[in-house]
C-alpha cells in the first residue's frame, strides 16, 4: 500500500472509535463505522474496515454497506485531512502545488445546507403528535410510554431514505425502504444538523443516522436544554425524553465543545457495569471534575426507558446516585463488573 496511504490512516486514526490493526500485511483495521455511527445497541460492535486492496487503502462498513476509497473517507470524515492529502500526492507525483490548492479548505469544503423552521425538511414529513391514534408508528411511541409531551418532537415518515434523498440527492437506496422513526438533531439557533432515523422492525438495521453538518456535534435536545440549571447527559434520545432538561448524545461521551456551564451537568450512562468502554468513561469523567450517576447494583433495568416501563422512577434514582470526586471513584469501584 502506498507510503502516503498509510500515513493517512493513522492521522485518521484518532478520529476513529474503537480503532485497531488487524493486519499489516495484508493491512487491515477495524473501527466503529464514521458514516452510520455503527450499532446505537452495542457500543462495542466494529463494522467499519479500512483493507488493502490493490495496493490502495479501501473503506468498507458492513453495517451501512458505505464502500469508499480512502480520499473519499477523509473528505467525509476531516476535510483538512482530505486536503493534506491531495497536496501530499500531488508532491509526491512532483506536480506543482499551485497557490490556490495550499489553501484548499476554502476551495474543497462543503457547503452545509442550513435548514432553519421556514425550510425545515421536517415540514415534508409528519410530528407523532399529528398522527391519528391508531397509527402504527403512535402505538409505537405510546407503547414505550414516552410522554405525550414530547410526542411534538418526533416525526415519522413512510419511505425514510426516499425522504432523506430529497434533502442529500442519492445518498441512500431508495428501493430498498421502509418507515422509520425520525429523530431531529437541532442546535440551540434551531438550525437542523441531522437526524437519526430509528427502525420499527426488531432485525436488520435499527438506526441510520445522517449528519447534514459533521463539524456538529451529534447531540439531541440542544434546541431545548437550559444550561443555566441541572442539566442531564444520557446516552439515547428517546431516554431524553423522560427526563426534564436533558440531552442525549448518543453514547454518553458526547462533545464538551457543545456544553455550557458544565459544572451544571450530570452525566447518566446506561446501566451496563459490564461494559468496559462505559465504566472507562465514567472514570475519566470523575478524573475531570464532573458528577455523573451511578445507579444501584440491584438495579436490573438497562436504561431509563425500561425503568419506566418497569413503572420505576429514573429521575428519583438518578437524583439518589449522584456522585463526583473520590467518593465517585469509590463507588465506580462498586459497581462495575468489568
Amino acid at each position: 500500500m502506498h507510503y502516503i496511504d498509510y500515513k493517512y490512516v493513522n492521522m485518521l486514526s484518532i478520529r476513529l472509535d474503537r480503532f485497531t490493526v488487524k493486519s499489516t500485511n495484508p493491512y487491515k483495521v477495524n473501527f466503529r463505522c464514521p458514516i452510520c455511527g455503527d450499532s446505537q445497541t452495542s457500543k462495542t460492535k466494529t463494522r467499519g474496515w479500512i483493507l488493502e486492496k490493490d495496493n490502495k487503502a479501501m473503506f468498507h462498513c458492513f453495517n451501512c454497506s458505505t464502500s469508499l476509497g480512502l480520499k473519499n473517507l477523509l473528505r467525509s470524515v476531516d476535510i483538512n485531512l482530505y486536503n493534506n492529502y491531495i497536496i501530499d500526492f500531488k508532491m509526491d507525483l512532483g506536480q506543482v502545488v499551485k497557490e490556490e490548492i495550499q489553501s484548499p479548505i476554502d476551495t474543497l469544503v462543503h457547503k452545509v445546507p442550513q435548514f432553519k423552521k421556514a425550510n425545515s425538511p421536517l415540514l415534508k414529513i409528519k410530528k407523532i403528535s399529528q398522527l391519528q391514534p391508531d397509527h402504527p408508528a403512535k402505538r409505537y411511541v405510546e407503547n414505550r410510554k414516552i410522554p405525550t409531551s414530547s410526542h411534538y418532537k418526533l416525526y415519522y415518515t413512510p419511505k425514510y431514505n426516499a425522504w432523506v434523498n430529497t434533502i442529500l440527492p442519492d445518498k441512500l437506496n431508495d428501493k430498498m425502504d421502509e418507515p422509520r422513526l425520525v429523530i431531529p438533531f437541532i442546535d440551540k439557533n434551531g438550525i437542523l444538523i441531522g437526524f437519526t432515523g430509528r427502525s420499527f422492525k426488531k432485525d436488520g438495521l435499527r438506526y441510520l443516522t445522517i449528519m447534514l453538518d459533521e463539524s456538529k456535534p451529534k447531540i439531541f435536545g440542544l434546541n431545548t436544554v437550559d444550561f443555566t440549571r441541572p442539566y442531564y447527559i444520557v446516552e439515547g434520545p428517546i431516554d431524553s425524553l423522560f427526563i426534564d432538561n436533558a440531552i442525549a448524545t448518543g453514547d454518553a461521551g458526547g462533545s464538551d465543545l457543545a456544553l455550557e456551564n458544565t459544572e451544571n451537568a450530570i452525566y447518566v450512562f446506561d446501566n451496563e457495569p459490564r461494559n468496559k468502554q462505559i465504566c472507562d468513561r465514567m472514570e475519566k469523567l470523575l478524573d475531570k471534575g464532573y458528577k455523573l450517576c451511578i445507579w444501584p447494583t440491584n438495579l436490573i433495568d438497562k436504561d431509563i426507558n425500561d425503568m419506566i416501563l418497569s413503572n420505576l422512577d429514573p429521575k428519583a434514582i438518578i437524583e439518589k446516585n449522584i456522585y463526583s470526586g473520590l467518593v465517585g471513584k469509590l463507588q465506580l469501584s462498586h459497581w462495575r463488573k468489568c
